[in-house]
């Protein structure tokens, strides 16, 4: 694994294009392995993480699309709302991946194909779910499950994959416990679609732009 984290934290970038390659036991392991040091509040580790390949990921997937394509009203079980100043960010990069993409603000058929990637989970060979049992779910198993995160994201980018965590597929929670039955008492949290980028993609060389760290920072 490369171990070199400032610059991994600094290149680090979504993937939204993936080869078909499949991540074999022993790499997925590797990434496992190096996030299960992840920091918990009293070491109460709260998170449950679920890996997604072949037929339980083309079920899942299929769900989701069925339910994007039928314009099934979204459900999620999560607070989405944003406030303003963060829905400007979000909008922002939304608008920025149009342009990066091509997409005209009136070719509504583009936006939606565009859309509907979410759902697909950008046809990555492979998935994982975070999630933390629905009992125990508030502020401080959240903050424990950030922390996972962000180690995970880093783990999988080491292993020499790329990823990109979403949580638009989660508006319809019900097309992954269908194939999970038995994660039904799981407050599903992020999903991350992984694999190895696909070589030349032109939507995987797009780029969010971050905030300066003053807009956030502040020495005391």
């Amino acid at each position: 694994m490369n171990i070199d984290f400032f610059k991994l934290m600094q290149s680090r970038k979504s993937a939204r294009e993936f080869e078909s390659y499949v991540a074999t036991d022993a790499e997925v392991n590797e990434i496992v392995e190096a996030v299960r040091r992840a920091p918990s509040s009293k070491n109460t580790q709260p998170w449950r993480l679920r890996l997604l390949q072949g037929e339980p990921l083309e079920k899942v997937r299929a769900g989701l699309c069925k339910r994007f394509d039928e314009n099934v009203e979204p459900h999620p079980s999560l607070n989405a709302l944003l406030l303003p100043q963060y829905r400007r960010r979000a909008v922002d990069l939304g608008k920025a991946l149009f342009i990066h993409k091509g997409i005209a603000r009136e070719d509504k058929e583009a936006r939606r194909r565009h859309n509907r990637l979410n759902f697909e989970l950008f046809n990555a060979p492979q998935v994982f779910v975070l999630g933390v049992d629905r009992e125990a779910y508030h502020e401080g198993t959240l903050i424990d499950c950030g922390i996972f995160l962000g180690y995970l994201l880093l783990a999988i980018e080491a292993a020499g994959f790329a990823s990109c965590p979403q949580m638009s597929p989660l508006v319809y929670p019900d097309a992954f416990t269908d194939v999970l039955p038995a994660d039904a008492d799981t407050q599903f949290l992020c999903v991350i679609p992984f694999g190895k980028p696909l070589a030349g993609s032109h939507v995987n060389a797009f780029e969010a732009t971050r905030e300066p760290a003053s807009v956030w920072f502040q020495k005391v």
